[in-house]
């Protein structure tokens, strides 16, 4: 159907993009360690060489689907050259601009090669990594980055994305030493279950939104589609629109591409109570029934949330197509209920799941909502 309609998780995932060709002064350190069950684990910390004391670090917790210290890619620029591109050299390079390191690890299952691009995937032992399992992983990743002294641990900021913003606030409850705070981007409020539910539902209505303005008005007709693939020919692939208008009425709406999705959403919600992990993994990318049971049914993502005292910013487009707007509305209005106030809430009209990042606008530091991102966790490593 294209890539407007979730193969899921997109659940709790970003796309992979840019690569920023000048570094700053920077030192790269693969770390390898051990999980609790003994699986072998490895991360990569970057740290900045322009400082002259230990530099604070910000601990990345990735989104879903699996995924390396580095997440590397591919991607054709305009004169159609052919890149490889690591998505994680972005972070690590604008961080290192504002005198902060950056740490992340490789998901479990997820090995890294060292000899040539890409990576190669355990499916067995990925296949371990519930939520539950990677709160755990990410929680002796932190203590190991604890023992080191040449970063200053006493201002530690933790930086999710999607899958990483559910279990950030976690991580932060059940080890908070040195953790100044937290910053989310692609924030998912929902459980498993609501959220591949609204991600076959409304999710890839703000997909076709998203590649396609004129849908932004509720409604796209054949003569806006037909203007949009004379601008973009590449549309037909990721919108064909005769497939999509499931009414056949001539105009394509969020009820059609709801019901467009009904039998993939019917399907992918009985494979999880049937167990059929086989099925699950070619669909949502390699995860399980195990993996989505651990967190069916949870509560909302502000009700942790609301148990830290320390500063908190949800980053969010307003045409993700993978996790709610609606959920940050939901957790601001939980906040003010709380009378808290340590909650910051960024909005971006028409942005999408990676706030419109991609490999052009990461050589310039990246689009706003990285840029207010990385600012505002400078601010926060700044606080003394």
């Amino acid at each position: 159907m294209g890539r407007c309609i979730p193969l899921l998780l997109a659940i709790l995932l970003f796309p992979a993009i840019t690569l920023a060709d000048d570094l700053p002064p920077s030192t790269d350190i693969i770390l390898h360690f051990e999980a609790t069950d003994g699986t072998p684990l490895n991360a990569k910390l970057t740290i900045p060489t322009n400082t002259t004391a230990p530099p604070p670090v910000v601990f990345f917790l990735h989104g879903a689907m699996p995924r390396t210290y580095d997440n590397p890619y591919r991607y054709t620029d305009d004169d159609g050259t052919l890149h490889n591109a690591n998505y994680l050299d972005f972070h690590a390079s604008e961080l290192a601009k504002r005198g902060i390191a950056f740490f992340r690890m490789s998901k479990r299952g997820c090995i890294p090669f060292t000899d040539r691009f890409g990576m190669r995937l355990d499916r067995d032992t990925f296949a371990t990594a519930t939520m539950t399992v990677l709160l755990d992983d990410y929680n002796t990743a932190l203590q190991q980055l604890r023992e080191r002294n040449d970063i200053d641990t006493s201002r530690i900021i933790l930086l999710s994305a999607s899958e990483g913003t559910r279990l950030a606030p976690q991580l932060a409850l059940r080890s908070p030493a040195g953790i100044r705070a937290v910053a989310m981007i692609g924030y998912a409020q929902d459980n498993a279950r609501d959220t591949v539910t609204w991600q076959l539902t409304h999710g890839p209505w703000r997909g076709v939104q998203h590649r396609i303005p004129e849908a932004r008005a509720g409604q796209l007709t054949r003569e806006q589609y037909d203007a949009a693939l004379e601008r973009d020919p590449s549309i037909a692939a990721e919108v064909p629109f005769n497939q999509l208008d499931a009414n056949r009425d001539g105009i394509l709406t969020a009820e059609d591409m709801a019901s467009v999705t009904a039998f993939r959403r019917f399907a992918i919600l009985n494979a999880v109570d049937e167990r059929n992990d086989e099925f699950l993994r070619r669909m949502l990318m390699e995860l399980t029934s195990a993996y989505l049971l651990d967190w069916w049914e949870d509560s909302p993502n502000h009700t942790n949330l609301l148990k830290l005292d320390i500063p908190l910013a949800i980053f969010h487009g307003t045409l993700d197509n993978t996790t709610r707007v609606e959920g940050v509305h939901e957790t601001e209005a939980a906040f003010r209920e709380a009378g808290r106030t340590n909650l910051a809430v960024r909005i971006y009209p028409d942005a999408d799941h990676d706030l419109d990042l991609d490999w052009r606008n990461a050589r310039e530091g990246g689009p706003p909502g990285y840029r207010d991102a990385f600012d505002l966790i400078a601010e926060w490593a700044a606080t003394p």
